[in-house]
C-alpha cells in the first residue's frame, strides 16, 4: 500500500485488495507522487483505455500532475480479471448477454474507486475528502457510468474524454446503453445532470475507420466517429435535462488539434482536476 514512507518513490505500484476486483479480488494500482506531498495535496484517479496499459497511462498523467503538484492513482483493470467491456467499461453491473441479470451492487466495480481513495488517503495521512476522476476512451465510459449510477459524493470534479459510445441519460433505455432497469429514479437522473463533469473531445478524433471504434447499432446511431458522437451526446443531454425541468451542469470542450490518445487531452484533464482552470 502507498504510505507516507513511500513519498520518496515518486513512481511505483502496489496491490489493492477488494472483494469486487474480479476472481483474484485484487488489482494493481500505479501511482505518481509530486515532489512534495502534504495533507492537502489533491488526488486524481485515472481510468485507462481498453488497452489496459495502466502503467503507461500513469506516466502520461504524471507530467501535468507534477506541474500542478497532484497525486495520481491508476488502477489496472487487467484482461484476466476484467475480460470484456461489461466487466470494465460498464462497471460489472451485468455480464454480457441480452438476458443477463443485474448483479448485486456489491459486485459493481465502481465502489473499488471510492474504497481505493479512502485507503490511500488514510495511509498518507491526507485531509482530502474528495478526489478528481478522469477517464479517456474506455475509461471515459467507466467514468460516465460511475457518475450516473452512484452518489459520487467523494468526486469533486470529473473529466471524460473521447468516448466511443455514450451512456444515454434515459431511464427508459436498459443498461448498459441507458440507465434503465437498475431501480434508478428521477432523483438519480437529476443528480447525474448536476454532476461537476467536463466532456473533452479531440478536434481530430474523427476517424470513422479506427479499428477500436465501436460499430454496433447503438454506437452508429450516435454518429460516424468519436467527435460527432460526443457532440451529439452533449446536445441530447442538454435537451433531456431541460425536459426534466432542470439544467445541465456539465461543460464541454473541444481541444484543438487533439486526436484520440493525445497528451493535449491529458494535460487539459489534469488542469481541470487541479482546480486551477
Amino acid at each position: 500500500m502507498l504510505e507516507a514512507s513511500s513519498a520518496s518513490d515518486r513512481f511505483g505500484s502496489f496491490v489493492f485488495k477488494d472483494h469486487a476486483a474480479g476472481k483474484r479480488q485484487s488489482l494493481r494500482v500505479f501511482y505518481f507522487l509530486p515532489d512534495k506531498v502534504t495533507a492537502d495535496t489533491r488526488i486524481a484517479i485515472g481510468m485507462h483505455g481498453l488497452d489496459r496499459k495502466a502503467s503507461d497511462f500513469r506516466y502520461v498523467l504524471a507530467r501535468p500532475a507534477d506541474l500542478h503538484q497532484m497525486i495520481v492513482l491508476v488502477p489496472e483493470f487487467d484482461m484476466e480479471a476484467f475480460p470484456d467491456v461489461f466487466a470494465y467499461n460498464y462497471g460489472n453491473v451485468r455480464p454480457a448477454g441480452r438476458d443477463a441479470e443485474v448483479l448485486p451492487r456489491e459486485y459493481w466495480t465502481f465502489g473499488i474507486i471510492d474504497r481505493l481513495f479512502k485507503q490511500v488517503r488514510d495511509s498518507l495521512g491526507s485531509r482530502r475528502e474528495t478526489f478528481g476522476l478522469f477517464g479517456n476512451s474506455a475509461g471515459s465510459q467507466f467514468v460516465l457510468r460511475y457518475l450516473a449510477l452512484n452518489g459520487a459524493i467523494h468526486v469533486d470534479q470529473a473529466v471524460a474524454s473521447n468516448s466511443g459510445i455514450y451512456l444515454l441519460p434515459d431511464l427508459a433505455v436498459a443498461y448498459p446503453n441507458g440507465m434503465g432497469g437498475l431501480d434508478l429514479d428521477a432523483v438519480a437522473l437529476d443528480r447525474y445532470f448536476g454532476a461537476r463533469l467536463t466532456i473533452l473531445l479531440g478536434e481530430c478524433d474523427c476517424d470513422g475507420t479506427a479499428s477500436d471504434l465501436p460499430r454496433n447499432e447503438e454506437a452508429m446511431a450516435q454518429g460516424p466517429h468519436r467527435l460527432a458522437r460526443g457532440l451529439w451526446h452533449f446536445k441530447l443531454s442538454q435537451g433531456l435535462a431541460t425536459s426534466c425541468g432542470g439544467q445541465l451542469a456539465w461543460r464541454m470542450e473541444i481541444i484543438p488539434g487533439a486526436g484520440h490518445v493525445d497528451q493535449k487531452i491529458f494535460d487539459r484533464a489534469i488542469g481541470i482536476l487541479s482546480g486551477s482552470s
